[in-house]
């Protein structure tokens, strides 16, 4: 297993495609949310309804599609190339593969999702703090809140979770453009049903589908209100973290079985 991780960690270093998505994902997720939080304001003087932990990670919309570029490219490229054949034959272990796969996936997109989660956060409440979210209504919070802790980690995470569901489907389809299209569709079409269809199924919506990973940077208790604009979760912070890392697994696990299945 350790040389089949040092080989994995090998291709991941020399594909510069990875590596430019890599850096993408760091760059939009501070540069985005530095730019939302620069064009929010609020005049709420008391009790305001925002959620600025929430609004101190929004780059996570953008950065979330260059995780899955990250965790397609680890697998498809293998594919494009034929050099998925040889690896296979020099390890003689395809659960190896895959499993070496996800856990360097894990070590790089983990740290660094965290790392540009903080970099975001706080890059982010000064200026929100400029657009008029101040106290009484918006009290001042610091990256050591435990809310704050709590949502910065879990983006890192959530991003990680996003990578591995890439890595599973890219298993699955075994075409880089498909995987991308796909994992692009995963993410991003729960956001546009939310307001097609009434309250009660776009909740189902947003507690099913890997959407519901994005409770994990709420700070506050509010449900969703798909009408309004807003993006409460109607769900618990672990618990929808839990529900986009069922996403991932299963991918893994349904890529894996026509991993074994399949003559490559």
């Amino acid at each position: 297993m350790t040389a089949t991780l040092r080989s994995e960690w090998t291709k991941l270093r020399t594909q510069r495609g990875t590596l430019v998505a890599l850096a993408t994902t760091a760059v939009l997720m501070a540069g985005m949310t530095a730019w939302f939080a620069s064009e929010s304001e609020t005049n709420a003087r008391f009790g305001g309804d925002d959620d600025v932990v929430q609004m101190g990670l929004a780059g996570i919309v953008f950065a979330q599609l260059a995780v899955v570029v990250v965790g397609a490219s680890l697998i498809t490229g293998e594919y494009a190339t034929k050099m998925l054949r040889t690896t296979l034959t020099a390890t003689q272990g395809r659960l190896r593969v895959l499993a070496a796969k996800a856990l360097i996936l894990i070590a790089v997109v983990l740290p660094l999702g965290v790392a540009s989660s903080a970099v975001s956060f706080a890059i982010a409440q000064p200026l929100l703090h400029d657009g008029g979210y101040v106290a009484p209504a918006y009290p001042p919070v610091s990256l050591t809140d435990p809310a704050a802790i709590r949502a910065v980690v879990g983006t890192g995470l959530l991003l990680t979770a996003y990578a591995l569901l890439a890595l599973g489907v890219g298993t699955i389809l075994r075409h880089s453009g498909a995987t991308i299209a796909t994992g692009a569709g995963l993410l991003f079409l729960p956001f546009l049903f939310l307001g097609a269809f009434p309250e009660r199924i776009a909740i189902r919506i947003a507690q099913l589908t890997p959407l519901a990973g994005m409770a994990i940077q709420s700070s506050t208790d509010r449900m969703l209100a798909p009408f309004d604009g807003r993006l409460g979760m109607p769900i618990g912070p672990w618990q929808g973290l839990a529900v986009a890392f069922a996403w991932a697994l299963g991918a893994l696990a349904i890529g894996y079985a026509l991993l074994r299945a399949r003559d490559v």
